[in-house]
Parts: C-alpha cells; sequence; structure tokens
C-alpha cells in the first residue's frame, strides 16, 4: 500500500501583503508621535516673550500728602494759651496783636437749652464783640466762649439755645464781628462772674470779671 502524503499549506499572498501594509502603518504612526513630542518640549523650553515697560498688574507707588506746618499765635498747637489781665465787664481787652473785644450786653434770660446735655433755667445772654485791628484778615470762625462763677471759678454751662449767634466770619482790618452766647447761670451766682473768649486757638483769652445784676 501506498502511504499517504503530507502536505503544507503556504500563507496566501493576500495575506502577506495585508500584514506588510499594517507593519508600515504602525511605523509611520510612532515616528509622527515621537516628532510631536520632541516639538513640545521645544516649545515648552522656549523663553516667554517680554513686552518692554511696567510688568503687568504693577500699580505706582502711593505718595502720603506734605504734611502742613501749623498755623496760628502759638508754635505748638498743643500749648494751652495765655490768659490776658482780667478787665472789667464795661471796659475794652486786648489780645495784644491788634485784636479787642469788648461786651456789649449782659442780659438776664431765661434759658432754653436744646439737645444733650443742656438745661432750661435762668441764664444770662452774653453778647461779644471782637475788632480786627492787625492788617491783615482775621478768621473768626473758631471763637471759643466760656463762662465761669465765684473765686473757684466753676464752670457755667454753655446752652445750645436759639438765643444765641455765635461769632463767624472773616474780618478785614479795621472791621468788627459781633456774636452772643448763653449760658446757665442761676441767680445767686452771678455776683461774681468771669467772661473769656479766644478768638482762635492758641491765642490768648480776652478776659472780663465782674457783677452781674
Amino acid at each position: 500500500m501506498s502511504s499517504p502524503t503530507s502536505t503544507t499549506r503556504r500563507p496566501s499572498r493576500r495575506l502577506l501583503v495585508v500584514v506588510g501594509a499594517v507593519v508600515v502603518v504602525l511605523v509611520a504612526v510612532a515616528l509622527f508621535l515621537s516628532t510631536r513630542g520632541g516639538d513640545g518640549q521645544d516649545d515648552a523650553a522656549a523663553p516667554a516673550t517680554t513686552v518692554p515697560g511696567d510688568p503687568v498688574g504693577s500699580e505706582p507707588a502711593p505718595t502720603n500728602p506734605p504734611t502742613p506746618a501749623p498755623t496760628g499765635p502759638t508754635a505748638d498747637a498743643t500749648d494751652l494759651p495765655p490768659t490776658a489781665p482780667a478787665v472789667g465787664l464795661s471796659d475794652e481787652a486786648a489780645v495784644g496783636d491788634g485784636v479787642t473785644g469788648r461786651l456789649v450786653s449782659i442780659e438776664a434770660v431765661q434759658g432754653d437749652g436744646e439737645g444733650v446735655g443742656n438745661v432750661d433755667g435762668p441764664s444770662i445772654l452774653v453778647t461779644v464783640e471782637l475788632v480786627n485791628g492787625t492788617d491783615a484778615p482775621v478768621s473768626f470762625d473758631a471763637v471759643a466762649a466760656e463762662a465761669y462763677t465765684g473765686a473757684a471759678l466753676t464752670p457755667a454751662t454753655l446752652l445750645d439755645d436759639p438765643q444765641a449767634s455765635p461769632l463767624r466770619g472773616t474780618v478785614d482790618p479795621g472791621g468788627s464781628v459781633t456774636g452772643s452766647y448763653v449760658f446757665y447761670v442761676p441767680e445767686t451766682d452771678r455776683g461774681d462772674v468771669t467772661i473769656q473768649v479766644g478768638y482762635q486757638a492758641g491765642a490768648p483769652y480776652l478776659v472780663w470779671r465782674g457783677s452781674v445784676s
């Protein structure tokens, strides 16, 4: 008997062509990816472009305004103002720099204080005239008026009363201004009354003292 002859099947030509095409595509993809990776690294390593001028987000350094120099009759605003010698209630008082003052009148009134810390009751209405005897305009917008009673100089309450009309305004040389103030002073305390008026911060106080009838 003749023995069967074994045969080996060879791969077809079409299969070989397909496999070859796949290999070519894979190689091409690998080369493309490696090329892109290199480009990305080059881009990352490239220096950033700068624009001349101020950096973004910078702001100019803040500048503080100059401290104004102190003004007024005294060099140190913290110093207590001096007090001129007291004169009679009907006399003229002088500061010493050309500004003078007088009490035009002192009237007994019924005080009608308004606001916190004010009271109603027997009071005196003091009218003051200040004269600018200097050679320049003087502002009287910061006048301070005070009243005291007795030898101990007990402060009298300055009332926010509708009858009051505080000194205000700037006065030219030779001019004058008049204002009035209401102080709570019971009749029993009017035998010794002191009135003080400071026409400007740091300026000496004009002082009047006497009995108010």
